[in-house]
């Protein structure tokens, strides 16, 4: 499946500083337009732009001065990135596509948490009003409160929050009639105060049963939940791995229907990956905390376009301290090659890994890359999954990093 040629981003919002990155990912020169629109679906701002070859094109987001969503089209294959900061709270996301995996009808998202303030905001990219049922689920899957949103207009959005939601640590499962991307934030309000962390809903239209998170590290503390989304018990295994993707550690469970598990990963010794295998259908979400800076990631796999052997980072920033980990989610051993590109187009840097075992990862750094602005490609012999992790190093967002996977456009 290509590149998509629209992408969407659920929230403008008022009152932080958003900043909005698209890439033309084909070999000839696009034609993009970015389109705001309010609540109702109304069109409140636009701009347009003409980009060459892999140049990088930021939008002017920041201007928009009323709450907004903002839909992006193109000619020609893009991809795209949103950062939204405030002070030392910042969220990232991808730009959400049918061809990402991220728009679909059935929304889910593997936690919500009562230790901080969790807010969503929902978009109609259907054609047609949507109806959506929401339901929020106790760790243990019994139903804790249901609630939703009648004719949702086309390219509006509707939010709520930990009040509708009741408050609860668990997960929360959106059921939509016309296709939709959701958007999560949680703003920690203790621990980890003045973090906020981002996720979209994990769309479950081809839901899978084997989810990879390529990187754990004994350093920081890492937090796993696997959520099994069928309506069978689920017997779910937890692997993890080194370098060479030899196995160092693993856990079992069994999880009833919308049952939540944390594997006890912070237990795992060293530098590892962690696959978590199912003979039913599964979700999951990984955080990573060190003092202020909060990384979080879904499960990757194939079936949700998280793993691919064509990868694409829309930014890399010179400002900060990029980090990447690439894993093979192959059976065979796997050769990358990755370009690193200004934000014009222009090639920076080529350099190609090492043959990477099976289950195994390479690390790539800022070093690598030649400390660019731009953006990153990675192609790869087998299905590969790609983390970035940015490190705020300067200026008021220091101590600050968001992480995000390379986005699959083969």
């Amino acid at each position: 499946m290509p590149a998509p040629t629209k992408i969407y981003f659920s929230q403008i919002a008022v009152g932080w500083e958003d900043w909005v990155q698209v890439v033309n990912v084909s070999n000839e020169t696009a034609n993009v337009i970015a389109v705001a629109r309010n609540a109702n679906g109304q069109t409140v701002w636009s701009q347009d732009a003409r980009l060459r070859p892999y140049q990088a094109w930021t939008v002017s987001a920041d201007t928009v001065n009323v709450a907004a969503t903002l839909v992006i089209s193109s000619d020609k294959p893009i991809v795209g990135e949103r950062h939204c900061h405030s002070k030392t709270e910042v969220l990232n996301f991808p730009g959400a596509s049918p061809e990402g995996m991220t728009v679909g009808r059935r929304l889910f998202f593997p936690e919500i948490y009562t230790g901080g303030s969790d807010w969503f905001q929902i978009m109609n990219v259907g054609e047609q009003p949507a109806n959506i049922n929401a339901i929020v689920r106790h760790k243990n899957g019994r139903i804790h409160r249901q609630f939703g949103k009648q004719k949702l207009p086309s390219l509006g959005w509707w939010n709520f929050t930990d009040r509708e939601m009741g408050n609860i640590t668990g997960t929360i499962e959106l059921m939509c009639t016309q296709p939709c991307v959701g958007e999560r934030h949680l703003h920690y309000t203790k621990g980890h105060l003045g973090s906020a962390v981002g996720q979209l809903g994990q769309v479950l239209d081809k839901p899978t049963t084997r989810l990879f998170f390529p990187e754990l590290s004994e350093v920081w503390n890492d937090w796993v939940q696997i959520v099994n989304v069928s309506n069978e018990k689920a017997k779910v295994n937890a692997v993890a791995r080194d370098q060479s993707g030899k196995t160092v550690w693993s856990q079992e469970a069994t999880l009833n229907p919308f049952h939540a598990w944390n594997p006890s990963v912070e237990s795992i010794k060293g530098n590892t990956s962690v696959t978590v295998t199912s003979d039913k259908h599964i979700v999951g979400e990984r955080h990573d905390h060190r003092e202020t800076q909060v990384l979080n990631f879904p499960g990757a796999s194939l079936e949700m376009r998280t793993a691919g052997r064509r990868l694409f980072f829309p930014e890399t920033y010179a400002g900060g301290l990029d980090w990447f980990r690439f894993m093979n989610v192959g059976d065979a051993g796997c050769r990358v090659s990755i370009i690193s590109r200004d934000r014009e187009g222009n090639v920076k840097n080529q350099l190609n890994s090492p043959n990477i075992p099976s289950m195994g990862y390479w690390i790539v750094t800022d070093k690598e890359i030649r400390n660019v602005t731009g953006t990153l490609e990675a192609m790869c012999t087998q299905p590969t999954v790609g983390e970035r992790h940015l490190h705020y190093d300067a200026n008021v967002h220091k101590g600050v990093a968001v992480g995000q996977f390379g986005q699959v456009i083969d």
